[in-house]
C-alpha cells in the first residue's frame, strides 16, 4: 500500500500533494491541481490525507474572502416617482406595476432554471445546483404573494370540479370565475 491508503495516495499523487501543502499552497489550488491530475477529491479527504502525515490542514482563504458590504440607506420622501410608469394617487396602478415587476423577475429566474436544466441534459454540468432550484421558488412565492395567483386558480378548479357533479354554485361573489365552463349536465335530465 502506497502513503495512507486514501484515494490520493492510491494515484501516486500523496506526495505531490504534501509538498503543494508545505510549500503554501491553498487547499483549493491544491484541489483543482490533482484534477489537472485526473482525481478529483474533497476537502474532507484532502483533510484527511494531510491528518495521516500529521500536516495540519492550512485555513482556505477562497473560503473567507471579505466582502465589505456597506448599508443602503432610502429616504422614501426622496423617491423620484416620475420615473416609473404609475400614478401614486392610484393605489391600483401600483399595485399592477409590482405584480409586472415580480411577473419579470420569476420569468428571468424560469430561464436562468431552464437553461441550467438544458446543461445538465447537454452533459456541461452534473446536476442542477439547488440554489437555481430555490431562487425559482423564492421569484414564484413572491410572484403568488403579489398575484394571489394560486387562489384564483385553485378556486376556478375547485368550482369547476363542484358543478361538474352537478351542483349550482349561489354566491359567486368571492372571485369572477368567468373562464370557467361546466361542460356537465344534469343526470337527471
Amino acid at each position: 500500500m502506497i502513503g495512507c491508503g486514501c484515494k490520493i495516495c492510491k494515484a501516486n499523487l500523496g506526495e505531490f500533494t504534501n509538498e503543494l501543502i508545505l510549500t503554501g499552497e491553498p487547499p483549493n489550488k491544491v484541489l483543482l491541481e490533482l484534477e489537472k491530475q485526473g482525481l478529483t477529491v474533497s476537502k474532507k479527504l484532502l483533510k484527511k490525507h494531510l491528518a495521516a502525515f500529521e500536516i495540519d490542514y492550512p485555513i482556505d482563504n477562497w473560503d473567507s474572502v471579505e466582502i465589505d458590504c456597506k448599508p443602503v440607506t432610502v429616504n422614501l420622501n426622496d423617491i423620484n416617482f416620475d420615473e416609473y410608469n404609475f400614478d401614486i394617487n392610484q393605489p391600483e396602478s401600483i399595485i399592477a406595476y409590482l405584480q409586472k415587476l415580480n411577473l419579470k423577475v420569476y420569468l428571468n429566474q424560469m430561464k436562468i432554471t431552464l437553461q441550467v436544466q438544458q446543461d445538465v441534459i447537454d452533459g456541461k454540468a452534473p446536476n442542477v445546483p439547488t440554489e437555481v432550484l430555490r431562487n425559482l421558488a423564492i421569484a414564484y412565492e413572491i410572484l403568488n404573494k403579489s398575484t394571489g395567483m394560486n387562489v384564483r386558480v385553485n378556486q376556478q378548479e375547485a368550482l369547476k370540479v363542484v358543478e361538474s357533479l352537478g351542483f349550482t354554485i349561489q354566491n359567486q361573489s368571492f372571485l369572477p370565475y368567468k373562464n370557467v365552463q361546466n361542460n356537465s349536465e344534469s343526470e337527471t335530465d
